[in-house]
């Protein structure tokens, strides 16, 4: 069907997009404690020669990393729109969560040869020490747990994967607690590296979910529970409407949907409330802030006939 396009009208909704200042408290709290532990286990580590105590001191001092990297994503998220980046650095946070659940993977990999290694030929480890240095890393790993879960880590990407750092090193912690105790009881040394065998698939699994998250933000998908054509059809079902095409869903940034569709209308059809009419309609199917919809004049349409929707693409 031939479109002759008049004027462009756009309609566009911002919403605020802030990150609070209790999260930044929270990560360099964060930060102090990884570093203080890191320093007391890779002391443990060495005096009593466990492979667990390595393993978690490791884990920790890559938490260190990540939190540096954490708190300077979330600074530059929160940096105003600026010449060319008209977004401003939003997705800094997507990239640094991504890079974070990475580095835990290639991490986990080499925990994993490591453990291996010590399964097949055992290595005498202090028991006792190694429970009491598990004990303590318990304590001090929860607690940048709880905080970034009361700032609000559930609804922030780069917040999210940096608390799945530390409630993986409490598991970490507790396997070498275990470990440590059976070890002191029983004299079995092998329950050491296979602690570390269980803390490697518990970090896997952690990292697998923000590496899907982050890499569904950076290729542009649609957000999850979102139906491009769910929200396609709503559009076309608005009286004056005849026909609905480009419409793309993603999200700039975790917790930052977007919208942009092209509706055509019928003659006669005033632009303005049709506007209105769509960005209802679409509020009534999801919370997206931001939008962008151009309505056009279809002044080659003759007979009325019912709304065509061009489907788009979904999202796998």
């Amino acid at each position: 069907m031939a479109h002759h396009h008049g004027h462009a009208h756009h309609g566009h909704a911002h919403g605020p997009h802030g990150h609070g200042a209790a999260t930044g408290r929270a990560l360099w709290i964060s930060l102090a404690l990884t570093l203080l532990l890191g320093a007391v286990q890779i002391g443990g580590a060495v005096a009593f020669d466990s492979l667990a105590l390595v393993s978690d001191a490791i884990h920790n001092l890559s938490d260190a990393v990540a939190v540096a990297l954490a708190v300077g994503a979330a600074w530059l998220a929160g940096l105003p729109p600026r010449g060319a980046r008209t977004f401003g650095y939003r997705r800094a946070e997507v990239l640094a969560a991504l890079v974070n659940a990475a580095f835990l993977v290639a991490l986990s990999g080499f925990l994993a040869w490591e453990a291996i290694g010590r399964l097949l030929d055992p290595q005498p480890v202090d028991g006792g020490g190694v429970a009491l240095i598990g004990l303590v890393a318990i304590v001090l790993n929860l607690i940048p747990v709880v905080l970034l879960l009361r700032a609000g880590a559930r609804t922030n990407m780069n917040a999210q994967a940096t608390m799945l750092h530390f409630a993986s090193d409490v598991l970490s912690s507790a396997a070498a607690l275990v470990a440590g105790v059976v070890i002191a009881v029983t004299g079995w040394e092998r329950a050491d590296p296979i602690a570390s065998l269980l803390v490697v698939a518990l970090i896997v699994v952690a990292s697998a979910r923000v590496l899907r998250d982050a890499t569904r933000v950076l290729l542009e998908q649609a957000p999850p529970g979102v139906d491009p054509a769910a929200l396609g059809r709503a559009i076309a079902a608005v009286p004056g409407v005849c026909d609905v095409h480009d419409l793309h869903v993603w999200q700039i940034s975790d917790g930052f949907p977007a919208l942009s569709a092209h509706v055509v209308v019928d003659p006669g059809v005033d632009p303005h409330a049709t506007l209105h009419a769509v960005q209802r309609a679409l509020e009534a199917h999801c919370a997206i802030d931001h939008t962008t919809i151009q309505i056009d004049v279809d002044h080659a349409r003759g007979l009325t006939i019912q709304p065509r929707l061009s489907q788009p693409t979904e999202a796998p």
